[in-house]
């Protein structure tokens, strides 16, 4: 407790044996959301595995742990975000051209640190595109032109969605009752 993390991921699995009939029935109706969702993901591996030009993914990672280590640490001010996101944007370019060099379909190292590659260009323009938007300085997000909280504006959950190719914001209200009143924010200095 005590360090805010710049993304947070709640994925829940379900075996398909012990999916009940109802549940099962929904996904398929989803209007076909999650069969388009796993066709797109199919297409998207058979296209790196079936690509036989282009760049290895480690040298797409490295620009990214660049730039994310030397603009988005913990001290952060707006110029070195901007380049940031500038940097991950150009990243995001390179991966187009990023190819697979072992075509096996099974236990495949190099396709997976491959989409793991494309995951990370996502996390880390979300967290950019996030620090960017807050301008105040609270726990592991220290602005150094902003060096002030401002809990009545920015108590809350950045959130980020993809539209359209597009980061966009939005906010949920931190919620400081039960267990969570534990954790009271405080200020903390470096």
């Amino acid at each position: 407790a005590g360090i805010q993390r710049g993304v947070e991921v709640d994925v829940q699995w379900v075996d398909a044996d012990e999916m009940d009939d109802c549940h099962a029935e929904r996904l398929e109706n989803a209007d076909g959301v999650v069969v388009q969702a796993v066709q797109a993901e199919r297409t998207r591996v058979h296209y790196l595995l079936e690509k036989e030009e282009g760049i290895n993914h480690a040298e797409v990672r490295s620009e990214l742990q660049e730039t994310m280590t030397e603009n988005v640490n913990v001290f952060r001010e707006e110029g070195a975000l901007k380049d940031a996101l500038e940097d991950i944007r150009e990243a995001r370019k390179d991966y187009q051209h990023v190819t697979v060099e072992d075509p096996s379909r099974t236990y495949n190292t190099d396709l997976i640190h491959t989409i793991e590659t494309r995951n990370l260009l996502d996390v880390a323009e979300a967290i950019t595109v996030g620090a960017l938007a807050r301008d105040e300085f609270r726990g592991a997000h220290w602005r150094k032109e902003h060096q002030e909280r401002k809990d009545d504006e920015w108590l809350k959950h950045t959130m980020l969605s993809w539209n359209d190719g597009s980061p966009g914001l939005w906010y949920k209200p931190a919620v400081l009752e039960g267990e969570a009143k534990t954790y009271e924010p405080k200020e903390r200095s470096y």
